[in-house]
């Protein structure tokens, strides 16, 4: 069975484009997602980049589903716009087949030439092991971190190049962060782990709380959108991230 990634966007102008990747390989990495014309289906062109398709047009709205062909497992990870680079512009929530509706971004996007868009999935399930990510924005910046849980141990969440949620935004303030754990019923179950995804500074206090969607697989949310957390974390270089997982 194949997953698909399909992003929809609209655009300030009003128009709107529709992005498919028909067989993303499950796990971190995640791959990119490029415009489809859905067999023909879509008066538009298949097979393009994001930024090239649709350049010097501004993504006001987004998001991303996974589907799994004959299953409702599929968890959206994260799903990202990247500039030239590989640097992560801004975040897209997501969730499974089921989601009904088209968030604003955190902020608007101008694409160009070069600009792409990505996407990560993972098969949802009743474990302690699954992965669980952490989308952080702020007006500087934004990143992904993620890590594998460990039944009732905490684990250090860390961005695709392995530094910390200190190392990568120190010195910026949050405006949204939001959590996934694609696990049934949840991230903490049996009650030994912690029931949210946890920041902290140097000497161990808490910084922020982050109560994580389940990504849209029918063991998570199905097709609910995770939502973001708006209070402000100031990061500092020794900040860190936590799963701990009891299912």
């Amino acid at each position: 069975m194949t997953t698909a990634i399909t992003i929809l966007l609209r655009f300030q102008d009003g128009g709107m484009g529709y992005l498919q990747n028909a067989d993303v390989t499950a796990g971190t990495t995640g791959e990119e997602i490029q415009t489809s014309n859905a067999t023909t289906l879509l008066n538009q062109v298949a097979s393009v980049a994001g930024g090239q398709a649709f350049n010097n047009r501004v993504v006001t709205h987004a998001v991303a589903k996974a589907v799994t062909q004959n299953a409702a497992t599929a968890s959206v990870m994260w799903c990202t716009i990247r500039d030239a680079q590989g640097r992560i512009i801004c975040p897209i929530v997501g969730s499974g087949g089921q989601v009904s509706s088209m968030p604003a971004l955190y902020k608007p996007v101008r694409l160009s030439t070069g600009i792409t868009f990505w996407g990560a999935w993972q098969i949802g399930s009743d474990a302690a092991n699954l992965y669980a990510s952490l989308t952080v924005c702020t007006p500087q910046k934004c990143d992904v971190f993620f890590a594998q849980g460990s039944d009732a141990a905490a684990v250090e969440l860390l961005n695709a190049s392995g530094s910390s949620i200190g190392q990568s935004m120190q010195g910026t303030t949050s405006g949204a962060m939001w959590g996934v754990y694609p696990g049934a019923p949840g991230v903490n179950n049996q009650g030994a782990g912690v029931s949210a995804l946890w920041v902290t500074d140097a000497q161990g206090q808490l910084k922020a709380l982050v109560p994580p969607g389940g990504g849209g697989s029918s063991a998570g949310s199905g097709g609910a959108l995770p939502a973001p957390v708006t209070f402000p974390v100031r990061f500092t270089q020794n900040d860190s991230a936590y799963v701990a997982t009891d299912t």
